[in-house]
């Protein structure tokens, strides 16, 4: 096999591990907005329950119901970014691909140095994606959702259970 069929082959492969990262992003949106909803679906018809029975014990359960699907959300967000710094990547060994083809394509340097980040990737979404860690929590998206909905939501449950602790 000569270099340039070594690189298609190559680039080939790369472009399959980008459509398998897109699509594996496109999950952890449709997994986090399904547990979004569920999420405060479900907050709804406890802390519901809770009010209209003046109960500490149920008001004290949505809480608990809030705080278990914030989390949940959170990690799919963060599994969200890591299949975007990924798809980053991935766009970025391609950009040169095209780079290779067209303004490198007379320039040995930069094809060598291509071919030798095409050759040295490390293929397969699953397989290259870190744990979350937990500084990985405090960089969320939607904004919005994440400091302002769930913590709204939360101190309300909390506020009520105090209420109706006596």
């Amino acid at each position: 096999m000569t270099e340039e069929e070594r690189e298609q082959e190559l680039v080939a492969l790369a472009k399959i591990d980008y459509d398998a990262a897109l699509r594996t992003m496109s999950g952890f949106v449709t997994a986090g907005g399904q547990i979004r909803g569920i999420g405060i679906a479900a907050w709804t018809v406890v802390f519901g329950l809770a009010v209209r029975d003046e109960s500490y014990a149920l008001a004290a359960l949505s809480f608990v119901v809030v705080l278990i699907f914030w989390y949940a959300d959170a990690y799919h967000m963060a599994l969200y970014r890591r299949g975007l710094s990924r798809s980053i990547q991935l766009e970025t060994l391609l950009d040169e691909y095209a780079a290779r083809l067209g303004i490198d394509a007379e320039d040995p340097r930069a094809v060598n140095r291509f071919r030798a980040r095409l050759e040295s990737h490390s293929f397969g979404m699953h397989r290259t994606l870190r744990p979350i860690r937990l500084r990985d929590f405090g960089r969320l998206t939607p904004k919005v959702v994440f400091r302002l909905i769930y913590p709204s939501v939360a101190v309300t449950s909390l506020v009520t259970a105090v209420l109706y602790i006596t």
